[in-house]
Order: C-alpha cells, then structure tokens, then sequence
C-alpha cells in the first residue's frame, strides 16, 4: 500500500510528463496555426505557461525529495510528436488540432485537480497551490479553445472552399 506522499510523488512525475508532451504538441500547433495568427499566438503564450508549470512540477518534486523520471518523460515526448503528426496528416489540421488541443486542456486539468486534493492529503499545501496555479492556467485555455471552435471551423470552410450551405450567423 502506498501512502498519499509517494502517490503525489508518483503523480508529480506523470504530469511533468504530461507537460513535455504538451510542449512537443504545442511547438507543432504552432507551426501549423500559422493561418490563424490569432491561435499561433495564444499557442505561444500557453507555450510558456506550460513550460512554468513542468518548472512548478520540477520544485514540487525537489521540495518532496525526489525528481522527474526521465523515462516517463522520454515516452511523453515521443507520444505527443506522434500526436501531433497525425493530425498534421489531415486536411483539417487546424480544426483537428482545436479538437486535440481542447481535449488536451481538460485532461491535464483533471491531472491538476487529482495532485491538489493528493498534496492535501499528503500534507503538502505548497504542492497544492502550485496545481490549483496551474489548474487555473488550463481552464483558462480550456475555456478559450472552447470559444474558437466555431471561428476556426468557419476559417477551414471557407479556405477549402467548403462552405457552401453553412450558415454564418
């Protein structure tokens, strides 16, 4: 039976995988938004907001005594560059990409929610609040997402040439 602090630790270090695989996905999203500068840009900046929240994951875990595993975070990285190669494949890339990215955002934040109620039962308050941090970051991207699926959508159609018949209202 393991106990709530090797279970924050063991989960720290999922989600600072979690996070690298992330930064592999965001950097090929990015590359591909270039038609819909608006979503390049907030890209880059949840880009860097990511990259502060493996920074929390790191502190969380050295203030725990312990450290990423490289292996988790090897096999997170290879993960998110095939994701993102698979839906660069697609004609649609930019609205798949929305779909994966918004998929994305909710599950890192059910990670983050998971570590803050573990951290508290753990006795680890800091390592709460750096998740509830970083859980606020991901909903607000969650959230933001959420309101570009309809301009993103339209922006496709109307590229490919898709749009007859869609309304517009």
């Amino acid at each position: 039976m393991t106990t709530p602090r090797e279970t924050l630790v063991a989960y720290l270090r999922d989600a600072y995988a979690m996070e690298q695989e992330a930064l592999s996905i965001l950097d090929r999203q990015i590359q591909r938004a270039g038609s819909q500068p608006h979503l390049a840009d907030r890209l880059r900046r949840h880009r860097d907001e990511t990259e502060h929240q493996a920074e929390r994951l790191e502190a969380a875990l050295h203030r725990m005594g312990a450290d990423t595993s490289a292996l988790k975070t090897m096999g997170a990285k290879l993960s998110g560059f095939v994701q993102a190669a698979l839906t660069g494949m697609a004609d649609d890339e930019v609205v798949k990409d929305l779909m994966a990215a918004y998929t994305y955002e909710q599950w890192e934040a059910v990670n983050y929610r998971i570590i803050a109620v573990v951290a508290e039962e753990a006795g680890e308050p800091e390592v709460r609040r750096l998740a509830e941090e970083s859980l606020a970051e991901e909903l607000a991207m969650a959230e933001w997402l959420d309101g570009q699926v309809a301009p993103v959508t339209r922006a496709y159609l109307a590229r490919s040439g898709g749009n007859e018949g869609v309304l517009t209202a």
